[in-house]
């Protein structure tokens, strides 16, 4: 995983900040392989909100995480958990391909 512990703390206070402390975070995609270099900040929050706090929750996370580790270019994927979110393709990846932040 091509990220620092402190990088990692950072992002997973800022995500319970944002969208409250039972939200859990997936890293996914290049970060989380070594052998590669570069690339974005994948992740995936999964979290209890309705599509308008979800909107107002990420841009705050956001946010936090560029004050916390930096501009970087991140992308955040919200999940409420529910069956639709789960089927989809990106939700599914990222979990079976992606490292749970704690």
């Amino acid at each position: 995983m091509r990220l620092s512990q402190v990088q990692r703390t950072a992002i997973v206070e800022s995500v319970q900040e944002s969208f409250g402390t039972e939200a859990k975070v997936w890293l996914f995609g290049s970060r989380v392989d070594d052998h590669k270099r570069g690339g974005d900040i994948d992740l995936l929050v999964e979290a209890k909100a309705n599509l308008a706090q979800a909107t107002r929750q990420k841009l705050r996370a956001l946010g936090l995480i560029q004050r916390r580790i930096g501009e970087q270019k991140i992308d955040l994927v919200v999940t409420d958990g529910s069956p639709e979110c789960e089927t989809l393709l990106i939700t599914r990846n990222a979990r079976a391909q992606g490292v749970l932040l704690e």
